[in-house]
């Protein structure tokens, strides 16, 4: 997938995951191409967490030719711990994501599989930052996740 790039300011990265998260990127084809761009600037503790699993390139054919189902389902990287389902045609698809790191699935819901699948995928990565938060309380700055265990000593930074 080419070089890593410089991650991108971890509050900044988090709050257009949100975005995404909100629905607020128009089509899904804009929200696809952001989420795909956001992995390659994600900050370094999540990097091992997430990416795509097809090159740039593949995934930006998939989007041109509108494969938006296609495309959403390459942003997990473990493709077998993502599960669809759909109860009638009347319902959304639900999109599950089960994750080692959390030990629980995070779900999302939406009227494609590409809707789903942004929805169980910016879900997922809003959950593993609230499990980081909690098990280090990071400050998400700099581009670097710096821990503050005591607040009368200086923050050091997280190493992976």
């Amino acid at each position: 997938m080419g070089k890593e790039m410089e991650p991108l300011d971890g509050v900044l990265w988090f709050r257009r995951i949100e975005m995404i998260a909100n629905r607020r990127l128009g089509c899904v084809g804009n929200s696809l191409r952001h989420a795909s761009h956001l992995m390659l600037l994600a900050p370094a503790p999540f990097r091992q967490h997430i990416g795509l699993v097809i090159d740039e390139e593949q995934f930006e054919a998939l989007l041109d030719s509108e494969d938006f189902d296609s495309a959403a389902r390459h942003l997990v990287a473990q493709q077998g711990v993502l599960t669809f389902e759909r109860a009638t045609d009347a319902t959304p698809i639900k999109a599950t994501i089960g994750c080692l790191v959390l030990k629980r699935a995070v779900d999302g819901y939406g009227e494609t599989v590409a809707d789903a699948v942004l929805d169980a995928w910016s879900a997922h990565i809003l959950a593993l930052k609230e499990y980081f938060d909690a098990a280090v309380t990071p400050i998400w700055t700099n581009n670097v996740a710096v821990l503050q265990t005591d607040p009368h000593r200086k923050a050091r930074r997280l190493v992976h």
